[in-house]
């Protein structure tokens, strides 16, 4: 087992076919399949399902997937630094709520991408429960979440305090008891700040509607299907369109806190330890506007 074999194993996953892997890499597809199945066999376990559309990782290959995945990284990193200690480049893998995708993040990213174009970059918007999970299975090197997770084994970066409100259609205040609530998948920071709220009136997230998307919410509570807690920087444009209404919030349920988090036994290469350092002077600067 070298380095040669990690990378084939992640040319398999990323084409999704060992056929693909082959082409990607140069190689005959013969010696991939025999390298796999040598694989398999030293480690005494299956990697793959093979299936006539190609290949799925087992539960044991999703694990040696992630592993191979930071060992490359961290091999590629040193040879990087090695031999150009000055330059950044590789891969910086993000998960994100969807909120923060469209508000304070892009001005990161974009200051980012300009200062190091030569990194990789990949944004994942998500369920924070999913990006959370990724996180600890090292498939991601960090992700953007709300107050509400377990952040055992992992070190976690205030970011932004974010203001939230309820929106509606209609100018009249809602009646909680009977309108219908437009909420995330549990897990969600908003919608658990919606049911925080709710029980402390004594009233239960009843007829709750799933969404997976921040836009399909927004157009939904405009078109009368029900209300929401968003941010206020989300609905502000809404609002000044006389799109939706904006009605305020109880004091301890008006802002949740966003925070960065990733493992403590992360593999800090220079892609991401520069993308802390730019968070940490986000989070900095925020700090002294508020103050």
């Amino acid at each position: 087992m070298n380095i040669d074999t990690f990378k084939m194993i992640i040319a398999i996953v990323q084409t999704g076919s060992i056929s693909g892997a082959a082409q990607q890499l140069g190689y005959a597809q013969s010696n991939i399949s025999a390298r796999v199945h040598q694989l398999e066999t030293e480690l005494r376990t299956t990697i793959f399902y093979r299936t006539n559309r190609g290949v799925i990782l087992t539960d044991a290959g999703k694990k040696f997937y992630n592993r191979a995945s930071n060992i490359v990284d961290l091999t590629e990193d040193t040879i990087n630094q090695m031999k150009h200690p000055t330059k950044v480049e590789g891969n910086l893998r993000i998960g994100t709520l969807q909120s923060a995708s469209e508000t304070f993040l892009p001005p990161i990213l974009t200051k980012y991408y300009h200062k190091f174009p030569k990194v990789r970059l990949a944004i994942k918007t998500g369920n924070p429960i999913d990006n959370v999970q990724q996180v600890l299975d090292y498939e991601i090197d960090g992700a953007i979440v709300g107050e509400n997770i377990d952040k055992r084994d992992l070190i976690s970066i205030p970011l932004v305090t974010e203001e939230l409100c309820l929106i509606s259609a209609s100018p009249k205040t809602p009646d909680l008891k009977t309108a219908s609530f437009l909420v995330f998948t549990v897990g969600c920071v908003y919608r658990k700040t919606t049911e925080d709220w709710l029980h402390s009136q004594n009233l239960n997230l009843h007829h709750p509607i799933e969404f997976n998307y921040l836009d399909a919410i927004m157009a939904s509570v405009c078109a009368g299907l029900g209300i929401s807690i968003v941010p206020k920087e989300i609905a502000q444009s809404y609002v000044d369109r006389k799109l939706l209404y904006m009605t305020e919030l109880p004091k301890e349920f008006s802002s949740v806190q966003l925070d960065f988090i990733y493992r403590k036994d992360h593999f800090v290469n220079r892609p991401f330890e520069e993308f802390i350092k730019m968070l940490k002077n986000h989070s900095d600067s925020q700090q002294l506007i508020l103050q």
